[in-house]
Protein backbone atom coordinates (compact mmCIF):
# COMPACT_ATOMS: atom_id res chain seq x y z
CA UNK A 1 0.00 0.00 0.00
CA UNK A 2 3.07 2.52 1.17
CA UNK A 3 4.40 1.43 -1.96
CA UNK A 4 1.37 2.06 -4.34
CA UNK A 5 1.07 5.72 -2.93
CA UNK A 6 4.77 6.49 -3.56
CA UNK A 7 4.15 5.60 -7.31
CA UNK A 8 0.87 7.55 -7.17
CA UNK A 9 2.47 10.65 -5.77
CA UNK A 10 5.55 10.27 -8.67
CA UNK A 11 2.94 9.72 -11.37
CA UNK A 12 1.32 12.77 -9.81
CA UNK A 13 4.02 14.84 -9.88
CA UNK A 14 5.02 14.15 -12.81
CA UNK A 15 1.87 14.87 -14.48
CA UNK A 16 2.09 18.20 -13.13
CA UNK A 17 5.50 19.11 -14.50
CA UNK A 18 4.17 17.84 -18.06
CA UNK A 19 1.14 20.74 -17.49
CA UNK A 20 3.40 23.08 -16.34
CA UNK A 21 5.59 22.93 -19.66
CA UNK A 22 5.02 25.54 -22.22
CA UNK A 23 1.98 26.71 -19.98
CA UNK A 24 3.19 31.05 -21.36
CA UNK A 25 1.60 30.52 -24.51
CA UNK A 26 -0.56 33.09 -25.74
CA UNK A 27 -4.22 33.15 -25.51
CA UNK A 28 -6.07 31.66 -28.71
CA UNK A 29 -9.29 33.07 -29.65
CA UNK A 30 -11.64 31.25 -27.67
CA UNK A 31 -9.28 31.53 -24.75
CA UNK A 32 -8.96 35.02 -25.70
CA UNK A 33 -12.79 35.38 -25.23
CA UNK A 34 -13.02 33.48 -21.97
CA UNK A 35 -10.68 36.12 -20.12
CA UNK A 36 -12.76 39.11 -21.16
CA UNK A 37 -15.72 38.04 -20.15
CA UNK A 38 -14.57 36.43 -17.28
CA UNK A 39 -13.34 40.22 -16.45
CA UNK A 40 -16.76 41.07 -16.54
CA UNK A 41 -18.80 41.96 -12.84
CA UNK A 42 -19.78 38.93 -11.10
CA UNK A 43 -22.96 39.31 -12.47
CA UNK A 44 -21.97 39.54 -15.92
CA UNK A 45 -20.87 36.04 -16.03
CA UNK A 46 -24.42 34.62 -15.89
CA UNK A 47 -25.43 36.37 -18.98
CA UNK A 48 -23.10 34.95 -22.07
CA UNK A 49 -25.80 34.07 -24.82
CA UNK A 50 -22.24 33.76 -27.00
CA UNK A 51 -20.59 30.78 -25.41
CA UNK A 52 -22.19 27.90 -25.60
CA UNK A 53 -21.07 27.00 -21.72
CA UNK A 54 -23.15 26.54 -18.48
CA UNK A 55 -21.37 29.84 -16.01
CA UNK A 56 -19.57 28.00 -13.72
CA UNK A 57 -16.10 28.19 -15.38
CA UNK A 58 -17.14 31.92 -16.14
CA UNK A 59 -17.49 31.98 -12.29
CA UNK A 60 -14.51 30.38 -11.44
CA UNK A 61 -11.87 32.30 -13.79
CA UNK A 62 -13.48 35.59 -12.47
CA UNK A 63 -12.14 35.05 -9.05
CA UNK A 64 -9.36 33.31 -9.47
CA UNK A 65 -8.63 36.41 -11.90
CA UNK A 66 -8.27 38.56 -8.53
CA UNK A 67 -4.88 37.74 -8.49
CA UNK A 68 -3.80 37.73 -12.08
CA UNK A 69 -4.36 37.30 -15.42
CA UNK A 70 -1.50 36.26 -16.54
CA UNK A 71 -1.26 33.28 -19.32
CA UNK A 72 0.24 31.22 -16.78
CA UNK A 73 -1.72 32.38 -14.08
CA UNK A 74 -5.00 32.03 -16.05
CA UNK A 75 -4.12 28.49 -17.30
CA UNK A 76 -2.70 27.42 -13.47
CA UNK A 77 -6.61 26.57 -12.72
CA UNK A 78 -6.73 24.15 -14.95
CA UNK A 79 -3.68 22.88 -14.79
CA UNK A 80 -4.38 22.06 -10.62
CA UNK A 81 -8.14 20.60 -12.06
CA UNK A 82 -6.16 18.59 -14.88
CA UNK A 83 -3.33 16.99 -12.45
CA UNK A 84 -6.73 16.41 -10.01
CA UNK A 85 -8.10 14.41 -12.57
CA UNK A 86 -5.11 11.99 -11.91
CA UNK A 87 -5.90 11.46 -8.76
CA UNK A 88 -9.59 10.85 -9.12
CA UNK A 89 -9.26 8.51 -11.89
CA UNK A 90 -6.60 6.35 -9.61
CA UNK A 91 -9.43 6.39 -7.41
CA UNK A 92 -12.26 5.37 -9.81
CA UNK A 93 -10.22 2.77 -11.31
CA UNK A 94 -9.30 0.74 -8.35
CA UNK A 95 -12.40 0.74 -7.06
CA UNK A 96 -14.10 -0.32 -10.82
CA UNK A 97 -11.10 -3.12 -10.42
CA UNK A 98 -7.57 -3.20 -8.36
CA UNK A 99 -4.67 -0.85 -7.22
CA UNK A 100 -2.56 -1.97 -9.80
CA UNK A 101 -5.39 -0.96 -12.63
CA UNK A 102 -6.34 2.29 -11.13
CA UNK A 103 -2.08 3.29 -11.33
CA UNK A 104 -2.20 2.30 -14.90
CA UNK A 105 -5.03 4.41 -15.88
CA UNK A 106 -3.11 7.01 -14.01
CA UNK A 107 0.10 6.77 -15.51
CA UNK A 108 -1.50 6.87 -19.53
CA UNK A 109 -3.83 9.64 -18.17
CA UNK A 110 -0.09 12.09 -16.38
CA UNK A 111 1.12 11.30 -20.01
CA UNK A 112 -1.92 11.63 -22.33
CA UNK A 113 -0.92 14.79 -24.95
CA UNK A 114 -4.62 14.89 -25.56
CA UNK A 115 -5.33 16.06 -21.38
CA UNK A 116 -1.99 17.74 -21.48
CA UNK A 117 -3.11 19.88 -23.93
CA UNK A 118 -6.81 20.78 -22.17
CA UNK A 119 -5.21 20.95 -18.91
CA UNK A 120 -3.35 24.32 -19.83
CA UNK A 121 -6.32 25.41 -21.80
CA UNK A 122 -8.26 28.22 -19.99
CA UNK A 123 -11.71 27.46 -20.92
CA UNK A 124 -14.34 24.69 -19.15
CA UNK A 125 -13.19 21.09 -20.58
CA UNK A 126 -10.94 20.04 -17.68
CA UNK A 127 -13.52 21.27 -15.21
CA UNK A 128 -15.49 18.67 -16.40
CA UNK A 129 -13.30 15.74 -16.92
CA UNK A 130 -12.72 16.49 -12.93
CA UNK A 131 -16.70 16.79 -12.24
CA UNK A 132 -16.97 13.54 -14.05
CA UNK A 133 -14.58 11.67 -12.57
CA UNK A 134 -15.79 12.80 -9.10
CA UNK A 135 -19.07 11.86 -9.60
CA UNK A 136 -18.32 9.01 -10.71
CA UNK A 137 -16.38 8.20 -7.80
CA UNK A 138 -19.13 9.24 -5.44
CA UNK A 139 -22.08 7.31 -7.47
CA UNK A 140 -19.74 4.36 -6.26
CA UNK A 141 -18.93 4.99 -3.26
CA UNK A 142 -22.72 5.85 -2.79
CA UNK A 143 -22.23 8.78 -0.85
CA UNK A 144 -25.40 10.64 -1.99
CA UNK A 145 -25.40 13.86 -0.57
CA UNK A 146 -21.89 14.65 -2.19
CA UNK A 147 -23.12 13.13 -5.60
CA UNK A 148 -26.07 15.88 -5.69
CA UNK A 149 -23.56 18.36 -4.95
CA UNK A 150 -21.29 17.71 -7.36
CA UNK A 151 -23.39 16.59 -10.58
CA UNK A 152 -25.59 19.78 -10.13
CA UNK A 153 -22.03 21.37 -10.21
CA UNK A 154 -21.33 19.52 -13.67
CA UNK A 155 -24.54 20.27 -14.84
CA UNK A 156 -23.23 23.78 -14.41
CA UNK A 157 -19.99 23.48 -15.88
CA UNK A 158 -20.58 21.68 -19.44
CA UNK A 159 -23.40 20.55 -21.39
CA UNK A 160 -22.66 17.15 -22.18
CA UNK A 161 -23.21 16.43 -18.61
CA UNK A 162 -26.76 15.11 -19.66
CA UNK A 163 -25.25 12.57 -21.65
CA UNK A 164 -22.51 11.37 -18.86
CA UNK A 165 -25.72 11.44 -16.39
CA UNK A 166 -27.67 9.17 -19.32
CA UNK A 167 -24.69 6.62 -19.20
CA UNK A 168 -24.99 6.78 -14.87
CA UNK A 169 -28.34 6.22 -14.78
CA UNK A 170 -28.75 3.13 -17.24
CA UNK A 171 -25.51 1.79 -15.17
CA UNK A 172 -28.10 2.18 -11.90
CA UNK A 173 -30.84 0.96 -13.32
CA UNK A 174 -29.29 -2.51 -14.67
CA UNK A 175 -26.49 -3.04 -12.60
CA UNK A 176 -27.25 -1.41 -8.90
CA UNK A 177 -30.88 -1.65 -8.99
CA UNK A 178 -30.85 -1.46 -4.81
CA UNK A 179 -29.50 2.23 -5.20
CA UNK A 180 -31.99 3.52 -7.79
CA UNK A 181 -34.36 5.14 -5.25
CA UNK A 182 -31.43 7.10 -3.25
CA UNK A 183 -29.75 7.76 -6.79
CA UNK A 184 -33.01 9.28 -8.28
CA UNK A 185 -33.36 11.44 -5.27
CA UNK A 186 -30.12 13.06 -5.68
CA UNK A 187 -30.26 13.15 -9.40
CA UNK A 188 -33.94 14.95 -9.09
CA UNK A 189 -32.63 17.53 -6.73
CA UNK A 190 -29.12 18.21 -9.19
CA UNK A 191 -31.73 18.52 -11.65
CA UNK A 192 -33.93 20.78 -9.80
CA UNK A 193 -31.13 22.99 -9.30
CA UNK A 194 -30.49 23.29 -12.90
CA UNK A 195 -33.75 24.11 -13.74
CA UNK A 196 -32.88 28.19 -13.21
CA UNK A 197 -30.28 28.31 -16.20
CA UNK A 198 -32.73 26.68 -18.69
CA UNK A 199 -33.86 29.99 -20.63
CA UNK A 200 -30.16 31.15 -20.71
CA UNK A 201 -29.42 27.81 -21.94
CA UNK A 202 -32.32 27.94 -24.95
CA UNK A 203 -30.72 31.48 -25.60
CA UNK A 204 -27.88 30.06 -25.98
CA UNK A 205 -29.23 27.53 -28.49
CA UNK A 206 -30.55 30.06 -30.62
CA UNK A 207 -27.62 32.19 -30.87
CA UNK A 208 -25.24 28.40 -32.04
CA UNK A 209 -28.30 27.38 -34.29
CA UNK A 210 -28.82 30.55 -36.20
CA UNK A 211 -25.70 30.13 -38.77
CA UNK A 212 -24.21 33.39 -38.49
CA UNK A 213 -21.77 32.45 -41.66
CA UNK A 214 -21.84 29.23 -43.75
CA UNK A 215 -19.02 27.14 -43.10
CA UNK A 216 -19.44 27.70 -39.45
CA UNK A 217 -20.84 24.23 -38.78
CA UNK A 218 -18.10 22.35 -40.02
CA UNK A 219 -15.64 24.47 -37.64
CA UNK A 220 -17.89 24.04 -34.42
CA UNK A 221 -18.77 20.07 -34.95
CA UNK A 222 -17.23 16.70 -36.98
CA UNK A 223 -19.82 15.47 -39.30
CA UNK A 224 -22.36 12.65 -38.00
CA UNK A 225 -20.34 9.31 -37.51
CA UNK A 226 -16.69 10.51 -38.14
CA UNK A 227 -16.90 11.95 -34.97
CA UNK A 228 -15.91 8.97 -33.22
CA UNK A 229 -13.19 7.85 -35.01
CA UNK A 230 -11.30 11.15 -34.62
CA UNK A 231 -12.35 11.01 -31.04
CA UNK A 232 -10.33 7.86 -30.56
CA UNK A 233 -7.43 9.16 -32.67
CA UNK A 234 -7.11 12.50 -30.59
CA UNK A 235 -7.31 10.04 -27.26
CA UNK A 236 -4.34 8.43 -28.31
CA UNK A 237 -2.18 10.49 -30.25
CA UNK A 238 -3.27 14.43 -28.89
CA UNK A 239 -4.14 17.54 -30.20
CA UNK A 240 -1.56 16.70 -33.13
CA UNK A 241 -1.27 14.91 -36.65
CA UNK A 242 0.83 14.19 -39.22
CA UNK A 243 0.36 15.05 -42.78
CA UNK A 244 1.24 11.70 -43.79
CA UNK A 245 -2.01 10.10 -43.20
CA UNK A 246 -0.58 6.61 -43.65
CA UNK A 247 2.26 7.05 -41.35
CA UNK A 248 -0.51 8.85 -38.81
CA UNK A 249 -2.74 5.55 -38.90
CA UNK A 250 0.50 3.51 -38.42
CA UNK A 251 1.18 5.46 -35.19
CA UNK A 252 -2.26 5.18 -33.71
CA UNK A 253 -3.34 1.72 -34.99
CA UNK A 254 -1.51 -0.22 -32.37
CA UNK A 255 -2.78 1.27 -29.68
CA UNK A 256 -6.29 1.52 -31.00
CA UNK A 257 -6.23 -2.78 -31.48
CA UNK A 258 -4.84 -2.50 -27.88
CA UNK A 259 -7.98 -0.95 -27.05
CA UNK A 260 -10.28 -3.82 -29.10
CA UNK A 261 -9.20 -6.40 -27.49
CA UNK A 262 -9.45 -4.50 -24.02
CA UNK A 263 -12.90 -3.85 -24.65
CA UNK A 264 -13.66 -8.06 -25.28
CA UNK A 265 -11.56 -8.38 -22.34
CA UNK A 266 -13.45 -5.95 -20.23
CA UNK A 267 -16.79 -6.91 -21.77
CA UNK A 268 -16.62 -10.35 -19.58
CA UNK A 269 -16.61 -8.61 -16.14
CA UNK A 270 -19.87 -7.21 -14.58
CA UNK A 271 -17.60 -3.97 -13.77
CA UNK A 272 -16.33 -3.91 -17.42
CA UNK A 273 -19.93 -3.53 -18.11
CA UNK A 274 -20.45 -0.47 -15.89
CA UNK A 275 -17.56 1.32 -17.57
CA UNK A 276 -18.67 0.43 -21.32
CA UNK A 277 -21.58 1.82 -20.14
CA UNK A 278 -20.66 4.97 -18.88
CA UNK A 279 -18.04 5.24 -22.09
CA UNK A 280 -20.32 4.57 -25.27
CA UNK A 281 -23.79 5.74 -23.79
CA UNK A 282 -22.32 9.42 -23.77
CA UNK A 283 -21.07 8.66 -26.57
CA UNK A 284 -23.29 7.86 -29.07
CA UNK A 285 -26.15 9.43 -27.74
CA UNK A 286 -23.91 12.86 -28.27
CA UNK A 287 -22.85 11.69 -31.59
CA UNK A 288 -26.94 10.98 -32.40
CA UNK A 289 -27.95 14.55 -31.38
CA UNK A 290 -24.88 16.23 -33.50
CA UNK A 291 -27.24 15.25 -36.35
CA UNK A 292 -29.65 17.71 -35.48
CA UNK A 293 -27.02 20.41 -33.46
CA UNK A 294 -23.55 20.90 -34.41
CA UNK A 295 -22.06 19.45 -31.01
CA UNK A 296 -19.42 16.68 -32.20
CA UNK A 297 -16.49 17.38 -31.37
CA UNK A 298 -13.39 15.46 -30.28
CA UNK A 299 -12.54 18.02 -27.25
CA UNK A 300 -16.03 17.65 -26.08
CA UNK A 301 -15.70 14.22 -25.58
CA UNK A 302 -12.51 14.32 -23.31
CA UNK A 303 -14.46 13.58 -20.07
CA UNK A 304 -14.48 10.02 -21.36
CA UNK A 305 -10.91 9.82 -22.05
CA UNK A 306 -10.42 8.49 -18.48
CA UNK A 307 -12.60 6.00 -19.15
CA UNK A 308 -11.20 5.09 -22.13
CA UNK A 309 -7.89 4.51 -20.04
CA UNK A 310 -9.38 2.83 -17.64
CA UNK A 311 -10.37 0.27 -20.30
CA UNK A 312 -7.08 0.09 -21.62
CA UNK A 313 -5.92 -0.56 -18.09
CA UNK A 314 -8.43 -3.28 -17.44
CA UNK A 315 -7.96 -5.00 -20.66
CA UNK A 316 -4.15 -5.16 -20.19
CA UNK A 317 -4.08 -5.79 -16.50
CA UNK A 318 -5.75 -9.72 -18.27
CA UNK A 319 -2.93 -10.07 -20.85
CA UNK A 320 0.28 -12.45 -20.29
CA UNK A 321 2.97 -10.88 -18.36
CA UNK A 322 5.09 -10.38 -21.70
CA UNK A 323 2.46 -8.57 -23.52
CA UNK A 324 0.84 -6.38 -20.57
CA UNK A 325 4.57 -4.76 -20.51
CA UNK A 326 4.35 -4.54 -23.97
CA UNK A 327 0.94 -3.16 -24.56
CA UNK A 328 1.83 -0.29 -22.15
CA UNK A 329 5.29 0.54 -23.14
CA UNK A 330 3.80 0.71 -26.51
CA UNK A 331 0.89 3.42 -25.30
CA UNK A 332 3.59 5.50 -23.23
CA UNK A 333 5.51 5.37 -26.52
CA UNK A 334 2.56 6.67 -28.44
CA UNK A 335 1.92 9.46 -26.06
CA UNK A 336 5.54 10.28 -25.56
CA UNK A 337 5.14 11.11 -29.39
CA UNK A 338 2.13 13.19 -29.07
CA UNK A 339 3.44 15.39 -26.10
CA UNK A 340 7.16 15.90 -28.11
CA UNK A 341 5.17 16.90 -31.33
CA UNK A 342 3.16 19.57 -29.28
CA UNK A 343 6.34 20.58 -27.30
CA UNK A 344 8.53 21.84 -30.41
CA UNK A 345 5.44 22.18 -33.03
CA UNK A 346 3.87 25.74 -33.11
CA UNK A 347 1.56 24.63 -35.26
CA UNK A 348 0.05 22.09 -32.44
CA UNK A 349 0.94 25.04 -29.99
CA UNK A 350 -2.07 27.49 -29.57
CA UNK A 351 -2.56 30.44 -32.13
CA UNK A 352 -0.04 32.93 -32.03
CA UNK A 353 -2.12 36.55 -31.08
CA UNK A 354 0.23 37.83 -29.16
CA UNK A 355 3.00 37.94 -31.15
CA UNK A 356 0.94 38.31 -34.26
CA UNK A 357 -0.06 41.98 -32.49
CA UNK A 358 2.90 43.06 -31.08
CA UNK A 359 3.93 42.50 -34.93
CA UNK A 360 1.34 44.71 -35.91
CA UNK A 361 1.75 47.42 -33.60
CA UNK A 362 5.35 47.84 -32.94
CA UNK A 363 5.50 50.84 -35.13
CA UNK A 364 2.68 53.01 -34.21
CA UNK A 365 1.27 55.67 -36.87
CA UNK A 366 -2.08 57.41 -37.29
CA UNK A 367 -1.32 56.48 -41.13
CA UNK A 368 -1.59 52.73 -40.31
CA UNK A 369 -4.66 50.28 -39.84
CA UNK A 370 -5.58 46.68 -38.85
CA UNK A 371 -7.58 44.65 -41.05
CA UNK A 372 -9.81 41.84 -39.78
CA UNK A 373 -12.80 40.59 -41.77
CA UNK A 374 -15.30 40.25 -39.24
CA UNK A 375 -17.89 41.95 -37.04
CA UNK A 376 -15.49 43.60 -34.84
CA UNK A 377 -11.48 43.02 -34.06
CA UNK A 378 -11.19 39.26 -32.66
CA UNK A 379 -10.81 39.14 -28.79
CA UNK A 380 -7.16 38.38 -28.52
CA UNK A 381 -6.24 41.05 -30.90
CA UNK A 382 -8.25 43.24 -28.41
CA UNK A 383 -6.93 41.70 -25.57
CA UNK A 384 -3.48 42.05 -26.72
CA UNK A 385 -3.78 45.48 -28.28
CA UNK A 386 -2.40 48.88 -26.77
CA UNK A 387 -4.70 50.56 -29.20
CA UNK A 388 -1.45 52.31 -30.81
CA UNK A 389 -3.25 52.00 -34.55
CA UNK A 390 -6.63 51.71 -35.31
CA UNK A 391 -8.82 48.27 -35.94
CA UNK A 392 -11.78 47.75 -37.35
CA UNK A 393 -13.44 44.80 -38.37
CA UNK A 394 -15.04 45.24 -41.94
CA UNK A 395 -17.86 42.56 -42.27
CA UNK A 396 -20.72 43.86 -39.67
CA UNK A 397 -22.95 40.90 -41.09
CA UNK A 398 -20.04 37.71 -41.24
CA UNK A 399 -19.94 37.74 -44.72
CA UNK A 400 -18.50 40.57 -46.38
CA UNK A 401 -20.41 42.29 -48.44
CA UNK A 402 -20.02 45.25 -51.30
CA UNK A 403 -21.30 48.06 -49.70
CA UNK A 404 -19.30 46.76 -46.48
CA UNK A 405 -16.00 47.02 -48.79
CA UNK A 406 -17.68 50.95 -49.92
CA UNK A 407 -17.75 51.68 -45.80
CA UNK A 408 -14.22 50.91 -45.72
CA UNK A 409 -12.59 53.16 -48.46
CA UNK A 410 -14.25 55.48 -45.81
CA UNK A 411 -11.47 54.19 -43.34
CA UNK A 412 -8.85 54.40 -45.72
CA UNK A 413 -8.44 58.00 -46.34
CA UNK A 414 -5.45 59.26 -45.33
CA UNK A 415 -3.98 55.74 -44.22
CA UNK A 416 -0.81 54.84 -46.01
CA UNK A 417 -0.12 50.98 -44.12
CA UNK A 418 -2.81 47.93 -44.02
CA UNK A 419 -2.29 44.78 -42.40
CA UNK A 420 -4.80 43.06 -43.61
CA UNK A 421 -5.37 39.89 -41.61
CA UNK A 422 -5.99 36.25 -42.84
CA UNK A 423 -7.99 35.02 -40.08
CA UNK A 424 -11.28 33.06 -40.82
CA UNK A 425 -11.33 34.57 -43.90
CA UNK A 426 -12.23 31.27 -46.01
CA UNK A 427 -15.47 31.69 -44.45
CA UNK A 428 -16.29 35.62 -44.24
CA UNK A 429 -14.68 36.26 -47.85
CA UNK A 430 -13.78 33.29 -49.71
CA UNK A 431 -13.46 35.06 -52.59
CA UNK A 432 -10.64 37.27 -51.27
CA UNK A 433 -12.41 40.99 -52.15
CA UNK A 434 -10.69 42.72 -49.51
CA UNK A 435 -6.96 42.27 -51.24
CA UNK A 436 -8.61 43.39 -54.52
CA UNK A 437 -10.41 46.13 -52.94
CA UNK A 438 -7.08 47.09 -51.56
CA UNK A 439 -5.14 46.72 -54.84
CA UNK A 440 -7.31 48.62 -56.71
CA UNK A 441 -7.33 51.01 -54.31
CA UNK A 442 -3.70 51.74 -54.74
CA UNK A 443 -2.90 49.45 -51.88
CA UNK A 444 0.68 47.16 -53.09
CA UNK A 445 1.47 44.44 -50.85
CA UNK A 446 4.72 44.23 -49.41
CA UNK A 447 5.16 42.02 -47.30
CA UNK A 448 3.15 38.45 -45.77
CA UNK A 449 3.88 37.41 -42.31
CA UNK A 450 2.89 33.79 -41.30
CA UNK A 451 2.07 33.54 -37.17
CA UNK A 452 0.94 29.31 -36.37
CA UNK A 453 -2.56 29.46 -35.80
CA UNK A 454 -3.26 32.95 -36.80
CA UNK A 455 -2.43 33.13 -40.56
CA UNK A 456 -0.95 35.31 -42.92
CA UNK A 457 -0.90 38.99 -42.19
CA UNK A 458 -0.59 40.68 -45.26
CA UNK A 459 0.69 43.81 -45.27
CA UNK A 460 -0.24 46.36 -47.82
CA UNK A 461 1.54 50.09 -48.76
CA UNK A 462 0.47 52.73 -50.50
CA UNK A 463 2.66 56.15 -51.91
Amino acid sequence: MRKEKIILALIVLGGLVLRLINLNQSFWLDEAAQVIESSRSFLSQFHIPSDFHPPLYHVLLHFWMYFGNSEVWVRLLPVLLGTGSIILLYRVGTNLGNRKEGLIASLFLALSPYHIWYSQEARPYILFVFLSLLTTYLLLKKKWVMYFLATTLSLYSFYFAQFFILGQLIWIFFFAKKDFGKYSKSLFLAILLFIPWLPSFWQQIGRGTSGVFAGWTNVVSVPGLKAIPLTIAKFIFGKGSIDNLFLYSLIVLPVFLVFVISLLEVYKKKEGKIILSLFFIPLTTAVFVSFFIPIAAPQRFIFLLPLFLIILAKGIGRFPKFGKWAAVLIICFTSMMGIIQYYTDPYVQREQWREAVDYVEKQPSEQSIALLVFPAPFAPYLWYSKNVIEAVGIAPKFNLRDEDLSNLAVKLINKKTVYLFQYLTGLTDPQDKTKAFLENNGFTERIIKDFPGVGFIYVYDRK
